[in-house]
């Protein structure tokens, strides 16, 4: 493609595949003035030329073309994201599905294009394996550790030791597709799993260490989702807090909010990103946190 028909300043409806293409094959020009026209092409897109962004993103090869055209399309969507996360937190948050929504919501930031309905589908058809092993006469007892043993040894999830900070581990569809993720993804896929099943686990907002609870009338679990499952009690997660240098309150230990959930998730997205030096994502991540923070006490 000429440089010439770059410099045209032709309507973002005008954008065709050929010139995307030819645009993506620019990108690495040596010559300032070509990246220039190029950047300023670019900047003429709007929302409009996602679809078409997109179907060329599935097609190219080159993982720093695609990183750049993810950029792109990412640019090109968060302003109407944004807008939609604060009319889904004016909407309230009260329930595990609201905070599913919210969380299937975030997933967009990793892809914009994301299909979260997919993700729901999952979750529904893991809730429809599962239902058999917990609704066959089990006393409760019995119906925690049945619930619980299928997430590690039937699904497979397992705490990501190897790269924790990885923000893939906080992206509730990364998680389901690796089946690897941070105390506070894999807690939030089994409450979503329990929560279609009625069964009574909840969220519990420890520093350092998010936990789940197993909690009936007559007994209360707390479970480290990022171990295995693995049954801990409320000395042993004392003891972990104070070696930290936290005092323990009761407080550490009961049903958090969906709304502190959903806040705690995007502060980890927060030091994930941090820990990438993606400054513009981590202001983005900041201004999300700052309209939940708005939204209720958290």
């Amino acid at each position: 493609m000429a440089l010439s028909s770059i410099q045209k300043k032709s309507a973002p409806d005008a954008v065709t595949k050929k010139e995307i293409w030819a645009l993506l094959s620019l990108l690495d020009d040596p010559d300032p003035f070509v990246q220039e026209k190029v950047g300023e092409r670019l900047s003429e897109f709007d929302e409009a030329n996602v679809p078409l962004l997109d179907e060329i993103r599935e097609k190219v090869d080159d993982p720093s073309q695609r990183n750049r055209l993810t950029e792109l399309i990412h640019n090109l969507t968060f302003p109407s994201f944004e807008q939609e996360f604060i009319e889904f937190l004016e909407g309230g948050m009260r329930t595990p599905s609201d905070l599913e929504r919210g969380q299937l919501l975030l997933c967009r930031l990793d892809n914009p294009t994301l299909r979260t309905d997919l993700y729901r589908r999952q979750l529904d058809k893991m809730a429809a394996r599962l239902e058999p092993y917990v609704h066959g006469g089990l006393s409760s007892g019995e119906r925690m550790n049945a619930f619980v043993s299928f997430f590690f040894e039937r699904e497979y999830f397992r705490g990501a030791e190897s790269d924790y900070m990885n923000p893939d581990n906080s992206f509730l569809h990364k998680v389901l597709l690796r089946r690897r993720g941070i105390p506070i993804s894999l807690s939030m896929i089994m409450m979503f799993v329990a929560h279609r099943l009625e069964l009574p686990f909840h969220g519990v907002n420890m520093p350092m260490h998010f936990l789940l609870k197993y909690e009936t009338d007559n007994e209360s679990t707390l479970i480290d989702p990022f171990n295995r499952g693995r049954v801990v009690s409320i000395d042993q997660c004392s003891y972990f807090l104070r070696n930290h240098g936290i005092d323990p309150l009761p407080a550490h230990f009961e049903k958090a909010p969906e709304r502190d959930i959903l806040a705690r998730s995007i502060r980890n997205l927060i030091y994930s990103f941090e820990e990438q030096d993606s400054t513009r994502r981590v202001e983005e991540l900041n201004r999300l946190l700052g309209y939940v923070m708005q939204s209720g006490v958290v």
